[in-house]
């Protein structure tokens, strides 16, 4: 899917956004600068909502951000490398900034999959920013803990370290996923040992 935006929301939560857009005074223009210069400004909007506390606002202003930052194909082809790396940074700014959003109002699915399209866009970029990148992986193994995925959680962790090593945050939370991981296996031992059980053998 080469827009962005369809990669966090449905096509009717899309058009919802791009009517709100059009409706406050930030239509899309066709010029490069204007876009970029647009989607600052809600990117602000939004990081003032967010930290307020309003996270469900501050996504939408992030969405309308990244409507404005969403070339297609054939428009992205005439850029210059220096105009490609500004938009694809803008871009990651604001992927986190959303997965930032989702995490703090507890939405654990949704802070994954921000997590995910985060690295996914600066693997498409080659986007070499290590702090960015720990951030989405640990974000990421973070959600997962929350759901009750200790190795998807531990793996994600993991990858965060080799991006931030020595992290505090991140240490503390491996420690956590690891014990969570080895409960897991004593209980699936458990499970395992009472299918074994002959119905004697339970009764004694």
């Amino acid at each position: 899917n080469e827009s962005l935006l369809r990669c966090f929301c449905s096509e009717e939560e899309e058009q919802r956004i791009i009517a709100w857009n059009k409706e406050n005074g930030h239509a899309r223009s066709d010029i490069f600068e204007f876009r970029l210069e647009e989607a600052d400004k809600l990117r602000a909007q939004g990081n003032e909502f967010f930290n307020s506390g309003d996270f469900e606002t501050a996504r939408q202003r992030y969405y309308g951000a990244i409507w404005h930052l969403d070339f297609d194909i054939g428009q992205q082809w005439n850029l210059m490398d220096k105009h490609q790396l500004d938009l694809n940074t803008r871009k990651l700014k604001v992927i986190s900034n959303i997965c930032a959003a989702y995490l703090k109002a507890e939405d654990w699915v949704n802070t994954k999959k921000a997590a995910d399209i985060g690295v996914r866009h600066m693997e498409k970029g080659e986007l070499t920013d290590d702090e960015a990148k720990g951030k989405f992986h640990y974000r990421k193994g973070f959600a997962n803990l929350q759901r009750g995925f200790a190795e998807d959680a531990y793996a994600s962790l993991k990858q965060a370290e080799s991006f931030a090593p020595g992290d505090k945050q991140i240490r503390k939370m491996l420690k956590e996923a690891a014990e969570h991981q080895k409960a897991d296996r004593e209980k699936a031992k458990e499970v395992w040992r009472s299918k074994l059980l002959t119905e004697e053998e339970k009764s004694c």
